[in-house]
């Protein structure tokens, strides 16, 4: 079933072309090819979002446009940030509170895309956190010993809040399009898969994932392009 017409498709092969570039680029440890590819990323997914959504004039609609804007921009500030963490560990906190922000505002647009509908009794909600309840326990004390004094904090918020985003994403369904739904999810799964191998590519010392920094972008960009794509889906259905 076809939700919407997708226009400007033309800006997802170009996403494609600059995916490709980047996951060379980490497969090559290119930093220069980093450089050129990179910070293009997030940009031409934004402007592809906000073209096809521009029309957009219902305040509900509006406002989670608006929303998904601001956490693809605090994304690519993340990102360009994180390209410079080797230089001083600065850039990392920087790009680290970037994405903490930009999940924090995935979380928001996923409870306002309810529409205000009810999440479910206390009780069945906590049974179906259990699986990211599990998620959480099982990466910080895997990540524990090699946390030091300042990510001992930091990591567990982070974590908290990446988690958390998936687990609205999940609550969507039965909610809204299933459609919707499903890439949303599924684009927050991969959220939570990209920066667990971050996490333990660069906390963990002596374990070497091979190809990690490729791995962890191809699972970034897909879960953004999924993300953007399922959100686009409910804003531009007549539905709601």
């Amino acid at each position: 079933m076809k939700h919407f017409e997708s226009k400007y498709t033309w800006l997802l092969y170009l996403l494609a072309f600059f995916t490709a570039l980047n996951l060379y680029a980490n497969y090559k440890y290119d930093f220069v090819l980093e450089l050129a590819s990179k910070p293009f990323l997030i940009p031409i997914l934004g402007i592809y979002f906000y073209l096809n959504t521009r029309e957009i004039t219902k305040p509900f609609k509006k406002s989670i446009t608006n929303f998904i804007l601001i956490a693809l921009l605090l994304a690519w500030l993340g990102d360009v940030f994180l390209l410079f963490q080797s230089y001083n560990p600065l850039f990392f906190m920087l790009g680290l509170g970037s994405f903490l922000i930009s999940h924090i505002l995935y979380i928001l647009t996923f409870k306002k895309s309810l529409q205000n509908q009810k999440l479910g009794e206390a009780k069945k909600l906590l049974i179906r956190a259990i699986p990211f309840i599990g998620t959480f326990i099982l990466m910080f004390t895997y990540l524990y010993k090699s946390l030091d004094a300042v990510m001992i904090f930091a990591v567990p918020i982070y974590m908290l809040v990446i988690v958390t985003m998936a687990f609205l994403a999940m609550e969507r369904t039965g909610k809204v399009l299933k459609a919707s739904a499903e890439y949303v999810f599924f684009g927050a799964f991969l959220f939570m898969v990209s920066d667990s191998l971050l996490a333990i590519d660069i906390f963990v010392k002596g374990l070497t994932i091979p190809f990690a920094s490729v791995f962890v972008m191809l699972t970034y960009i897909a879960a953004q392009t999924l993300i953007v794509y399922g959100m686009m889906i409910q804003i531009k259905s007549n539905l709601n």
